[in-house]
């Protein structure tokens, strides 16, 4: 998807398929954010949303790819992020402060190594 140009805005894992093939294109531009005449909209389920989003720094490539970490952290524990918490202001607050799911070490060091990367650090882009 990246290599074509869209940034997918709301990347959870609602919207992986089976197939391999990522749904619900709604909200998805081409470009960047400084092209985004929306880019002060926040889009998407709180959990997979990146810090920077809430911070009103616009959508980027390296924001798809902290959703893709948090799809990762639910792929490995079976829960969806924060699947405990209420998806409210105080969440928000909380992430944007550095708060991000408790790292579980039952998986391979590779897949903690690329989950740690995509989101619960900051993307390296």
């Amino acid at each position: 998807m990246h290599s074509t140009n869209i940034i997918h805005r709301d990347y959870h894992s609602g919207n992986i398929f089976s197939s391999g093939v990522t749904g619900d294109l709604g909200i998805s531009k081409f470009g960047t954010e400084s092209s985004d005449p929306d880019g002060n909209e926040v889009y998407g389920i709180i959990p997979y949303v990146a810090p920077e989003i809430f911070q009103g720094q616009g959508y980027t490539k390296a924001s798809d790819v902290y959703g893709f970490g948090m799809i990762m952290w639910e792929f490995l524990t079976g829960r969806r992020p924060f699947w405990n918490r209420d998806h409210d202001v105080d969440l928000i607050i909380e992430i944007c402060d550095g708060l991000r799911p408790s790292i579980v070490t039952n998986a391979p060091v590779g897949y903690i190594e690329l989950m740690q990367e995509s989101s619960l650090n900051e993307p390296g882009f």
